[in-house]
């Protein structure tokens, strides 16, 4: 399969590849855990006392501990729960079908477990559509989605002959066609240790859930997600340099819902962890403007 097909693939399903970080020694995070509308345990941590809550939705195979620096950051005026959804993380793994549907269902329970009457959704990759779907389960309790390289473009439609090779490939050598897919979502001098990083947990998720997940995001209706979320949708998103870059088409967005983009030079599809500092700045700048609006 050709890289720019895998890159094609990846950004139609809104998906990424995530890896596994530790919070460190902390008393004012805390750890919980709710119940999915199944029984599945959902585990969280949460920060912060704020009477906006930003809820922090990881990508495809990552963890809650990709949003540490955020959660440190945005406590102080927020409360900030970050979660392993389900089948990442420490949260439960046994479930039969593996849906988008599924973990924006999951998404609705955390809110409606945890009390919380205001919210905003951030959003990376995978995470960007559930935070959509999500938003339209909770209507009036959701107040804005936050998007983090994803969401690119509300026009884009899947392929089904183009993911298809990408999905043989997880099926027949999981660990070297995620190696080889997030090689693409990096730029060429990114620090070692955080591709390896990403690619050591990566590699090491569950398949049947990992392709579940794949095949179900592949079949995401974009137009239909920004129009029935029915809040602002704000991005944050990489401006290129990197093979899987998908370019962010604001103009296009706009047709269908609230929608505005910032970039962020020089990074790939994981800002949060490649630049911290510059995108906690930017994502301030965001929630400055989401809280005031009249």
């Amino acid at each position: 399969m050709r890289a720019r097909s895998i890159g094609f693939v990846l950004s139609i399903a809104g998906l990424t590849f995530a890896g596994s970080l530790a919070y460190g020694d902390d008393a004012k995070t805390t750890k919980g855990t709710v119940r999915a509308s199944d029984g599945l345990n959902l585990v969280y941590d949460s920060r912060g006392t704020g009477g906006t809550a930003l809820v922090f939705l990881h990508g495809w195979c990552g963890n809650r501990a990709w949003w540490k620096d955020q959660m440190s950051a945005f406590a102080g005026d927020f409360r900030c729960i970050a979660v392993d959804q389900a089948g990442h993380g420490e949260s439960g793994k046994d479930r039969k079908e593996w849906t988008a549907a599924g973990l924006a269902a999951d998404v609705e329970s955390l809110v409606k477990s945890l009390g919380l009457k205001r919210v905003i959704l951030v959003g990376h990759s995978m995470g960007g559509p559930i935070a959509l779907a999500a938003a339209k389960r909770l209507p009036g309790t959701v107040i804005a989605v936050v998007g983090v390289d994803t969401l690119q473009n509300a026009e884009i439609k899947p392929n089904t002959e183009q993911m298809k090779p990408f999905l043989d490939g997880l099926e027949s050598d999981f660990k070297s066609t995620m190696r080889m897919g997030l090689r693409g979502m990096l730029p060429e001098k990114v620090d070692p240790a955080i591709y390896e990083s990403i690619a050591s947990s990566a590699e090491r998720q569950d398949p049947k859930m990992a392709l579940g997940l794949f095949r179900s995001f592949g079949q995401n209706d974009f137009k239909t997600l920004f129009r029935e979320a029915k809040v602002p949708i704000r991005c944050i998103n990489s401006a290129g340099g990197f093979a899987f870059f998908n370019p962010t088409e604001a103009d296009i967005n706009k047709k269908y819902a609230d929608y505005k983009a910032v970039m962020i030079d020089n990074v790939g599809h994981f800002p949060m962890i490649e630049k911290p500092a510059e995108f906690n700045e930017k994502l301030r700048e965001v929630l400055t403007e989401l809280t005031t609006k009249k």
